[in-house]
């Protein structure tokens, strides 16, 4: 890897990088969420600069993101037009924040401490409280607050989750709302990032069929997993790791 002026300029991604997305692909194809959640708080680990890691990870995360919305049968247009309308404005105006302020931010540890908190709501019995029974009012401000911390973090899968887990308990709409979330939020993201920062690294698009072939080998896991035990492997999992990086960043 070379910078330059900030800048990331590498041919290619090494091995290492590549087993990760590769892994995290798999992942998110499963779960609806990783590449971002897990995959940020990594490559910050490995060096990276947090513009750089959305600029190296948004790309895969995205063709996910859509292969799941569109082979998903059920259909949420509701949902669509609340993140529209009420994550996209915050997300943005925290992007730009960001801009001005990234090197005064520890993004090591703000992103750990986002993964052990919203992982330990959503594991306990608080999260029913937060949404007293999907009102429309929580609702909409836990969309408003998914997009400042989606945006000063990258982390709002965590958040995601946690919304569309109150929305409706069955997997297929739960992943279906997780997956078209993120296909908005991460869109905006990369359009954001190469208009007004960064240009995005045109030899890491070489490996978009790691995504892509990893969508389909994973719809034989996700098949098997019921609901209920979906929920709880994905957010054990990713409390575990946002616990290791907080405590090995101490």
């Amino acid at each position: 890897m070379v910078y330059r002026e900030g800048l990331l300029i590498s041919k290619n991604m090494d091995i290492i990088e590549l087993l990760i997305i590769i892994l995290l692909s798999i992942f998110q194809s499963i779960f609806g969420i990783g590449l971002l959640l897990i995959g940020t708080p990594t490559f910050l680990l490995l060096g990276y600069n947090f513009f750089d890691v959305l600029n190296i990870l948004l790309p895969f995360s995205i063709p996910i993101s859509f292969l799941q919305v569109v082979y998903s049968k059920e259909i949420n247009s509701g949902f669509n037009k609340k993140i529209l309308l009420y994550c996209i404005p915050p997300l943005i105006f925290s992007l730009f924040v960001l801009v001005e302020y990234e090197n005064s931010i520890n993004f090591i540890l703000l992103t750990s401490f986002t993964i052990i908190f919203f992982s330990i709501i959503n594991l306990s019995q608080f999260k029913n409280f937060i949404f007293n029974n999907n009102s429309n009012k929580r609702i909409n401000i836990s969309l408003i607050l998914l997009g400042l911390i989606h945006g000063f973090t990258n982390l709002g899968g965590s958040f995601l989750t946690l919304i569309c887990a109150n929305l409706d308990k069955q997997k297929k709409l739960m992943r279906h709302n997780i997956a078209s979330g993120y296909l908005i939020l991460g869109t905006i993201q990369l359009l954001f990032i190469n208009i007004f920062y960064k240009t995005l690294v045109i030899s890491n698009l070489y490996y978009l069929y790691i995504p892509i072939a990893s969508f389909f080998v994973a719809q034989y896991f996700y098949n098997k997993i019921n609901s209920q035990l979906f929920s709880k492997i994905l957010n054990i999992t990713v409390l575990l790791y946002g616990i290791y990086i907080f405590l090995n960043n101490l």
